[in-house]
């Protein structure tokens, strides 16, 4: 279970790092019409992507256990998230703003929920660099001959991780009320200022990561 989580757990916290979803987050509950249900509404849309990804991933890894032995198939899923990433890097240093959180936010005084799931749902499935990281994760766990516990809580692990930019605002806003505002507000423009680089550092470090990942179980 450890060697299984050394790899799952540092690509779930680079998952995790998302600045537009916070940001989308913290506009919504700024609204003035149920803005908790709106949050938790983009939360769960954010959740089903996650879902069908790891669908998919399982779906890969030839479902929730070991099947061949092989360390190939995994090494060669890690190899093409790490390219994937490396591209991914080099899109966030060349990009120019263009003030896409403002047209990502929903409108504030747009009441119906459904809207917000979409938004959720579109949001996580256009965040490439957190899916590039969260996909071989999954298919670690599903060919992982750890058994079966082991993969149960390397799973909700990494599903709770990788979630927590979409749950993390609305749950502390629950808990602490409006004294949660400022510093979430404070954080929104911490990321959102220096997105760009915190998203190009993510990429080819975890492009390094995933790399050395494979090269360890093929060698």
């Amino acid at each position: 279970m450890g060697h299984l989580l050394g790899i799952v757990l540092p690509l779930a916290l680079g998952a995790a790092l998302t600045p537009t979803i916070v940001g989308v987050q913290v506009v919504t509950l700024s609204a003035r019409q149920a803005p908790l249900k709106r949050a938790w509404m983009l939360a769960a849309g954010c959740g089903l992507v996650l879902v069908i990804e790891s669908a998919l991933a399982l779906a890969l890894a030839g479902g929730t256990g070991w099947s061949d032995g092989s360390s190939t198939p995994g090494a060669i899923v890690k190899l093409v998230a790490a390219a994937l990433l490396v591209l991914l890097g080099l899109r966030q240093l060349s990009k120019r703003r263009r003030g896409e959180d403002a047209a990502l936010a929903p409108q504030a005084d747009e009441p119906r929920l459904g809207r917000a799931f979409a938004l959720g749902a579109g949001l996580m499935a256009t965040n490439f660099s957190s899916l590039v990281l969260y996909f071989p994760a999954v298919h670690e766990i599903g060919s992982s001959d750890a058994g079966t516990t082991a993969q149960g809580v390397a799973f909700v692990l990494l599903f709770s991780i990788t979630m927590l930019p979409a749950v993390g605002p609305p749950l502390v806003v629950g808990v602490l009320g409006e004294r949660a505002r400022p510093p979430l507000e404070r954080l929104n423009r911490a990321f959102t200022e220096h997105r760009d680089q915190i998203g190009a550092v993510v990429c080819f470090g975890f492009a390094a990561l995933l790399t050395a990942f494979a090269l360890s179980a093929l060698l």
